[in-house]
């Protein structure tokens, strides 16, 4: 995982230390960010992150702001990020999903749980590598975040029960997922889903 960089961005100097120790442990490389400002400027610099865990409440650019500069920035458009917030509630976890993020993680959280969703993050990164590229760049325009992840979890060859423990929403949040996603490709069913993603 040494290969795994992962930025982290957060007006609360003790929070960005927590973070870094947990995730230096667990064999991430780290960068520390301290504003929405410098974390731009580590992503216009061209340093490639595998994940950006990202603060929402900062003051003069919170993480909202920040999170649509960096997908406006050219190598930003594809890094995946992950609010890490203190503000909790199904509005805001709604609100960070239909920006774009990957996943919701709230303050406090428990050092184990954290590290599994980084991990399971990562994971499913790597695990993308091995399909077709230009399928995968075809099916990322139709489908949002979410529905890729889930798409690549039925490549794999997981239940919708198994997806859900893995994504951590519901099950019947994913079966409607799985829906949408048949929808959109306008393919049959799961098999179809895993021929186009894996070319078999």
């Amino acid at each position: 995982m040494a290969e795994s960089r992962i930025l982290c961005v957060d007006d609360d100097i003790n929070m960005l230390n927590i973070e870094e120790d947990m995730l230096i442990s667990a064999g991430y490389e780290v960068s520390l960010a301290k504003s929405g400002k410098q974390a731009i400027e580590y992503i216009k610099k061209g340093i490639s992150f595998q994940l950006v865990l990202l603060d929402v409440d900062m003051p003069e650019m919170d993480g909202y702001e920040t999170f649509k500069a960096i997908k406006e920035i050219e190598g930003g458009q594809n890094v995946p990020i992950i609010f890490l917030t203190g503000l909790d509630g199904p509005d805001f976890e709604i609100k960070g999903l239909e920006y774009g993020a990957v996943d919701y993680i709230t303050k406090p959280f428990v050092k184990s749980v954290f590290l599994a969703r980084i991990k399971n993050r990562i994971n499913v990164l790597a695990s993308s590598s091995l399909y077709d590229n230009e399928a995968i760049n075809d099916l990322k325009e139709q489908l949002s975040d979410l529905e890729f992840r889930v798409a690549c979890s039925i490549a794999d060859g997981l239940s919708n029960h198994e997806i859900a423990e893995r994504t951590n929403y519901s099950y019947g949040y994913i079966k409607r997922v799985v829906s949408s996603v048949l929808e959109k490709t306008e393919m049959r069913n799961r098999s179809d889903i895993r021929k186009f993603l894996k070319g078999e």
